[in-house]
């Protein structure tokens, strides 16, 4: 059921976890004072919270009246409440409630005063007859729909009624269109009614709503800024991909079908005639104020016009003053539903209006469609003035019009702008404007040179997603020709590939000294720079010694990182050695020099990947709340460029675990293994397993644990990774093992990778956490003095290297160790110092593992013996439980039978009802 009757070509719905989410908050506000109104803008799910809070009901066996407003409804008395209908739960009588709802329908078709339809002290009476009659018994549940059509009768006999209905009896609900307060929901409900305004979908959402369409949910990112999250966008982008290709998958990025653009115009056509006239010149600005808007000739751009597009959800006024659409597709359709003349128009008045010289000059591109020499040199130059200040897709963007708008006789300025578009594009990560500046090459009978440039531009916009692009290097190669500098380019691309996507850092090696060889031979400096990293990369992962050697090679060539690309750049990659080797001040002294480079050239994936490692570096510092601030920013420019959401997803689930919370680092973890895996981008799969497996780990999942780690195990084999140090899985599953009850497979491993790691690896906190993960096993077979001497050695460790999480986590094991030898002096120190070191850099999700966090279940149960028992009847082992809450097994046993004494039940399938009893919150 859509929110707006008529309105919308197809079934507006949130997911059902999204849709789930607001009953549940719906249902706890009903119960303060039994009188709720649901708000929020065209296509936010309204009437799916209705339909499930209805559903809810009828299953508790409470009768359900329900009112569904019309647009056509406010012009007709009583209109609205023509359509109540009740949903009567099983075993109640029909009789009762076909005599009332007849009793309303006559009074309804009666005459009131002056001729008008329906008395009103007859409605009245009868509604409120109707309302008391299901109550009777109990309580009933009233959902008024789309309150906003209701007409002045209707609205008026229904609070009448309401007000005489008690709220314990009779619970309401009222939804209404719009983001404010109005007086209809005071009228209904009370002045003082509580207000649930709807959120937007979450990436998550919007995730599964792709997924149950069997579409790329690495789109996800994409659509949720495209759409805002609004439900209704959202489905009807992913209709929309569904009817116009038949294979989906097949594309790096969404396109926007007509199906989207549809659905954002209905919603564009809630506000009036005035409003929507100024929306559609605020579509074509950039950072549009109401100033801007009068200047440019819309004289209607005042508080009151612009009031009613905010209180619609189509407008929000920034801080700055700046008119904001809530989704971009809404400016979009907007600027879509402008005919050419009137488009030209607005773009000259804007052109007049801008005070930004540079936007003023797209503005006059726009305007015209004719060959203008003069107008295509002032959009070049003020592609250098955009380029220069990091607006690199609007660079991009001026150069492609600039391009189109050189006269014919002009052919070398037109390829020059169009070369310098595609550079722009691929560095913004703007893939489909990178094809279209590749498209406007090839038509324009470009050289060789010229379509090979174009082409790799594609390639690096679209980021991870290279397992896609196949066709797009075969053509690069094949146009390259002989040319070695060309060739050279290709060549990178297609050892980055055989990496990523193949999992071959071997043969990704052999491509890259190919790629050097033959930018030697081009006499391409920075090439060959980026090259010899690409080669030291694939050597380190594949434990080659020649590593260090390679990379010394490419510093020496003196090439600054900005000319290579940063990402692809010898600085770049010592500092990422450095983060293996865990010397994180040398890594972070690194990438800051390099945040500003990355900040000034714009290019959006070079920025992306020195804040990743920054957030990289100071979460294992133990500067959780930087490392949160840092991914932050990644995930932001992430989803601002719409680049591929796997390497900020692992970099947001490490600094989730620590400094934010493990159930967020899951969640992070969880996305970028799913988009990870349909990129076929098998280097980010393993990181997001690896990250999802750690926190399943300290969580006491272990056999969700071991699922992820094993994986990730089997992937690193098929890689072929020999270097322990980059991801540091082998201890993790060490101890999970050991956990599980299996150590001779934990003994197996750990001989292995003791074996195959070098003095250098066991010197970084890759050979702490082995030694922790020995500890483990040593106090599983009876070794706790061993198990002490190994800890403590990885103590000492873990704080020379300044890796204050590991250091925290290794005193909780300390703890733990002692706790079972029944040291509680010993185990109480170590919980205290873990407690004061978590508690000093704010890692709070180790801090709130210390503090046990209690089940709500009172009653007989002490604090500790509710935490215990809620996570068994979770379906945690013994095991498992011991190591969440870091007791001994022995200890879990001991306190799980007190609990079974005191509940009177003698297994854990009994234990849930329970906890149950006790709370019904369980």
């Amino acid at each position: 059921m859509t929110s707006d009757r008529g309105a919308s070509p197809m079934p507006v719905a949130a997911t059902r976890a999204a849709g789930a989410r607001a009953a549940d908050r719906a249902e706890r506000l009903l119960g303060s004072d039994g009188r709720l109104v649901v708000h929020g803008p065209w296509g936010s799910g309204k009437s799916v919270v209705l339909s499930e809070l209805a559903r809810r009901a009828v299953g508790d066996g409470v009768p359900v009246l329900r009112v569904a407003a019309a647009p056509g409804d406010r012009d007709l008395a009583h209109a609205a409440l023509a359509t109540l209908f009740v949903v009567r739960p099983p075993g109640m009588a029909e009789a009762v409630v076909e005599d009332k709802r007849g009793a309303l329908a006559a009074a309804i078709g009666g005459v009131g005063p002056g001729g008008a339809a329906g008395h009103p002290l007859a409605v009245r009476l009868a509604l409120t007859d109707l309302f008391a009659s299901l109550a009777r018994d109990g309580s009933a549940l009233l959902l008024i729909d789309d309150a906003q059509w209701l007409d002045v009768a209707g609205a008026e006999a229904l609070g009448h009624s309401l007000r005489a209905a008690a709220s314990e009896r009779l619970r309401v609900v009222v939804a209404e269109r719009g983001c404010r307060e109005t007086p209809l929901a005071g009228r209904l409900c009370g002045d003082h009614a509580v207000r649930l305004p709807l959120e937007p979908l979450t990436v998550d959402d919007v995730a599964d709503v792709l997924n149950s369409h069997a579409l790329h949910t690495g789109w996800a990112s994409r659509v949720h800024q495209y759409t805002g999250g609004n439900p209704a966008l959202v489905r009807a982008m992913a209709i929309g991909q569904l009817r116009q290709r038949p294979d989906p998958r097949g594309r790096v990025a969404p396109s926007v079908p007509d199906t989207a653009r549809a659905a954002a115009e209905i919603w564009l056509g809630t506000v009036g005639p005035g409003p929507r006239a100024t929306l559609l010149t605020a579509a074509l600005a950039h950072r549009p104020t109401p100033a801007l808007l009068r200047r440019a000739g819309c004289a209607d751009a005042t508080e009151r016009q612009l009031a009613e597009a905010r209180n619609a959800g189509i407008v929000r006024i920034g801080p700055t003053g700046v008119v904001e659409f809530a989704a971009p597709a809404l400016r979009d359709a907007a600027a879509h539903t402008m005919t050419r003349s009137d488009s030209a128009a607005a773009h000259r008045a804007l052109a007049a209006a801008a005070d930004d010289p540079v936007r003023a000059v797209r503005h006059r591109l726009l305007a015209s469609d004719a060959f203008d020499r003069t107008l295509a040199e002032s959009g070049e130059s003020a592609a250098r003035q955009a380029g220069s200040r990091g607006e690199r897709t609007l660079a991009a963007e001026l150069l492609l019009l600039s391009a189109d708008r050189t006269p014919a006789g002009h052919r070398a300025d037109r390829m020059r702008r169009l070369a310098t578009a595609a550079s722009h594009a691929a560095a913004s990560g703007s893939f489909d404007l990178a094809v279209r500046v590749a498209d406007a090459v090839r038509a324009a009978g470009a050289g060789r040179v010229e379509q090979v440039a174009a082409l790799l531009a594609v390639i690096d916009a679209g980021g991870q997603a290279m397992g896609e692009l196949d066709d797009i290097i075969a053509r690069a190669r094949e146009r390259a020709g002989e040319d070695p500098a060309l060739l050279a380019a290709v060549q990178l691309r297609v050892a980055v590939r055989t990496n990523l996507c193949d999992g071959l850092p071997g043969s990704a090696r052999a491509a890259a000294d190919r790629a050097v060889r033959m930018a030697r031979n081009g006499g391409d400096l920075a090439l060959e720079a980026a090259a010899l990293s690409m080669r030291a990369r694939m050597e380190r992962i594949t434990g080659h010694p020649g590593s260090t050697r390679t990379l010394a090679t490419a510093l020496a060539l003196a090439v600054p990182a900005e000319r290579v690309g940063i990402r692809n750049s010898p600085q770049y990659l010592a500092a990422r050695h450095a983060v293996f080797d865990d010397r994180l001040g040398d890594a972070r002294e690194a990438l800051l020099r390099l945040l500003p480079l990355a900040e000034r050239t714009g290019d959006a994936e070079d920025l992306q990947e020195v804040l990743r490692s920054l957030a990289e570096v100071d979460a294992r510092s133990g500067a959780c709340v930087q490392a949160l601030e840092w991914g932050e920013r990644a995930l932001s420019q992430c989803a601002g460029a719409g680049l591929s959401p796997g390497p900020a997803s692992y970099t947001a689930a490490l600094v989730q675990s620590a400094g934010g919370s493990f159930a967020e680092a899951a969640a992070h973890a969880a996305r970028g293994v799913r988009v990870s895996r349909e990129e076929r981008d098998l280097v980010f799969t393993s990181r997001n397993l690896f990250a999802l497996g750690t926190v399943r780990l300290i969580t006491g999942r272990l056999t969700q644990a071991a699922e992820a780690l094993r994986e990730v195990a089997a992937l690193e084999a098929e890689q072929q990774v020999r270097d322990a140090t980059a991801l540091r899985w082998q201890p993790e599953l060490i101890e999970t093992l050991v956990g599980l009850g299996r150590p001779d497979e934990a003994r197996a491993l750990l001989a292995r990778v003791r074996r195959a790691m070098g003095s250098a690896a066991l010197s970084t906190g890759a050979g702490a956490a082995l030694a922790r993960a020995e500890a483990t096993y040593r106090d599983r077979t009876g070794e706790p003095d061993t198990a002490r001497a190994l800890l403590d050695t990885s103590l000492v460790q873990f704080r020379a290297l300044g890796l204050q999480v590991e250091e925290g986590r290794t005193l909780l094991h300390l703890a733990r160790l002692e706790r079972g030898r029944r040291r509680q002096a010993a185990a109480r120190e170590a919980a205290q110092r873990a407690h004061a070191l978590f508690a000093r850099i704010h890692a709070r999700p180790w801090a709130a593992l210390l503090n046990a966090p209690a089940a709500s279940a009172a009653g007989p149960l002490t604090e500790a013996e509710a935490a215990l028992a809620t996570i068994v009847a979770e379906g945690a082992t013994n095991q498992e439980a011991a190591n969440r809450l870091h007791l001994s097994v022995k200890t879990v046993e001991a306190v799980l039978s007190r609990v079974y004494r005191k509940l009177a039940v003698r297994s854990r399938t009994e234990l849930g009802p329970a906890l149950r009893r006790l709370d019904p919150s369980h």
